[in-house]
């Protein structure tokens, strides 16, 4: 056994949170006793994977193998989020069908994309991870964000995600899960609409393609009468949170599922002591906020309560 701290990644980031879970859920592939947890290092949490993973370059080899070996099944359905409510169904019935025990990835990645029970205008009810429009002017939105993403990533973008400092150097499609992709026309040194503004930053690939195969562990629920999704909750002033544990004590993607559905993580005030008894050393919260009509961002994540 042994442990490789991502040190290129902060607990803090929304992002990097969801690119760690994703690590885990990809590394599953090709280490069946993979293993994350976090610790204070570098000046944050950190995230740690233990298992039979072998040194940098052998994990960074193996993930980069296993991401690629990834189906694009989920994201060939349609272009756009959320299409067609009565399409999404039948999709769901012909996925359920084929997902054996030991393959639910395209079942469970459909599961967080919505859910075709709440529907407006004949269009199912999505995800709150989607923070790009639902289609642009070329009819392109999530699904072929993430397909395009992925297209742009091999060793290099999991290595600078996970072992060095995140430069948001890459310039492309990204699905707004950074809060340093937050840039306002007023706060930004040129015009985009009239020239590049090289001061304004990228993206990471990596973070983002590995985030992607996260959303599996965050499914899109019926609650009530609404649709819930797993990780988000709004205050009495109506405000939206994405809210993630940390946690201290090795956990496998099937006890992380448990772990980010946590009912005590959505209390205004959440019950430290409780959580801490089950192994949550932190929660952070980062608020969905809409800079303007079409998109959606995550403000900086500050501890709860």
């Amino acid at each position: 056994m042994s442990e490789l701290v991502l040190k290129g990644v902060d607990g803090a980031n929304p992002l990097g949170f969801l690119a760690a879970l994703g690590t885990l859920v990809t590394g599953q592939s090709f280490c069946r006793d993979i293993a994350l947890f976090w610790r204070r290092e570098y000046g944050a949490w950190r995230p740690v994977i233990s298992g039979p993973v072998g040194d940098e370059a052998n994990f960074i080899e193996s993930l980069d193998v296993a991401l690629s070996n990834t189906s694009s099944e989920p994201f060939e359905f349609d272009n756009k989020l959320p299409f067609s409510a009565e399409r999404f169904s039948d999709i769901l019935k012909e996925v359920q069908v084929k997902t054996g025990s030991n393959d639910r990835r395209t079942a469970d990645l459909l599961s967080s994309f919505g859910c075709e029970v709440f529907e407006k205008n004949g269009v199912f009810k999505d995800t709150r991870f989607r923070m790009v429009r639902s289609g642009d002017s070329k009819g392109q939105g999530f699904p072929f964000y993430a397909k395009s993403i992925r297209k742009q990533v091999g060793g290099s973008e999991l290595r600078r995600t996970l072992f060095e400092t995140w430069d948001y150097r890459d310039d492309g499609f990204s699905l707004r899960w950074a809060p340093m992709e937050d840039q306002r026309y007023a706060l930004r040194w040129h015009d985009p609409s009239k020239k590049k503004d090289i001061h304004a930053p990228g993206t990471m690939f990596g973070a983002n393609a590995l985030a992607i195969e996260a959303l599996a562990l965050f499914p899109a629920c019926p609650t009530g009468r609404d649709l819930k999704t797993t990780g988000f909750f709004k205050d009495r002033r109506n405000r939206e949170f994405f809210t993630w544990p940390i946690w201290e004590t090795a956990a496998s993607p099937e006890v992380v599922r448990s772990l980010v559905s946590l009912q005590e993580l959505y209390e205004a005030k959440p019950d430290r002591n409780a959580l801490r008894a089950r192994g949550v050393v932190e929660i952070y919260r980062s608020e969905r906020i809409a800079p303007n009509q079409y998109y959606r961002n995550f403000a900086a994540a500050a501890p709860a309560g």
